[in-house]
């Protein structure tokens, strides 16, 4: 076993592996602070985007979350539009399921003086009841946080190119 780890250090080390969050820290520092635009037809989920990338940053940045004084860098988000777009009717011509499309702003501004916007986008399909309009919008908030999730994996990127290209 203890030859098994020794060998996979050493081939992620041979071949220039560096994981995501050298990248991150590069482009963000260590102490961050996220400070978030409440999305007003979206509160719930606007909250919930700010639990999701305070996760990211913890667990794949692996930086820590500081207050806004202390931090090395201040990343600003933005719901800035949610669309649902009808993709499916019934023989009546009732809608029987909706893409979910979300439009997020990140702004990272760091201690270095740089400042970088990035406009990403994400999208999830969802069922609508027409029985239960609870159910419906239980069903809307999910699709809008998985869509969310993808502008959040899109964002990761970024900045793991952003963290590359400024060592």
């Amino acid at each position: 076993m203890r030859a098994w780890v020794v060998a996979l250090a050493l081939v992620m080390g041979g071949c220039g592996y560096q994981p995501i969050a050298t990248f991150a820290q590069n482009a963000l520092g260590q102490g961050i602070f996220v400070r978030l635009i409440v999305n007003l037809p979206n509160p719930r989920n606007s909250v919930q985007f700010k639990d999701m990338l305070n996760r990211v940053i913890v667990q794949r940045f692996q930086n820590t979350l500081t207050s806004e004084a202390q931090a090395d860098s201040i990343i600003t988000i933005e719901i800035t539009r949610v669309i649902d777009t009808s993709i499916s009717q019934n023989q009546e011509g009732f809608t029987t399921f909706y893409r979910a499309t979300v439009y997020v702003d990140y702004t990272y501004d760091n201690k270095k003086g740089v400042v970088k916007k990035f406009k990403d986008s994400g999208y999830y399909n969802y069922a609508v009841s027409l029985q239960n309009p609870l159910t419906t919008y239980n069903n809307r908030f999910y699709a809008i946080s998985q869509a969310l999730d993808q502008t959040l994996t899109q964002f990761v990127s970024q900045i793991a190119y952003e963290g590359k290209l400024n060592k």
